[in-house]
């Protein structure tokens, strides 16, 4: 619970938008400092039509840029020092489209402490289960002999 909680406490930006054929939308977004960023696009009415998908860094730099051909994809990205990065998107079919997109940061630096709890967590519940399968004699019938 406590890394759902951190994750859903991230900056992150949703909207929904209605595409017209070959038309770019942009949404922005103020990451700080270093981290993971993801971004999950939704296609409620998805036709087979594909998407156009671009990062964009402070610097303009292109961090991902990747063809969406599913109803929905989520995919993430590292970003190196803080500033507004930029999501467009553009629809590459000839029909409007109307997609969810949220865009945003994971906040994985917060969850290392309790990734480590989790992981001592699962440690000791293989540890508990392998002693008690260990320790487990099963009763064999007597045999009658006769």
């Amino acid at each position: 619970m406590w890394i759902g909680i951190v994750f859903l406490k991230a900056e992150k930006v949703i909207e929904s938008y209605d595409l017209n054929p070959s038309q770019t939308i942009t949404l922005d977004i103020e990451l700080q400092e270093t981290g993971m960023g993801f971004y999950r696009i939704f296609i409620p009415d998805f036709t087979g039509n594909a998407l156009f998908i671009q990062i964009l860094d402070p610097n303009g730099n292109i961090l991902v840029d990747k063809r969406i051909e599913t109803k929905m994809a989520i995919n993430y990205f590292d970003f190196e020092y803080a500033g507004k990065y930029v999501l467009k998107a553009t629809n590459l079919s000839e029909d409007s489209e109307i997609i969810e997109i949220e865009f945003g940061d994971t906040n994985s630096t917060e969850m290392r402490i309790p990734g480590i709890f989790l992981g001592i967590g699962l440690i000791l519940i293989i540890i508990s289960t392998f002693r008690k399968l260990y320790n487990y004699r099963t009763a064999q019938p007597e045999e009658k002999i006769s």
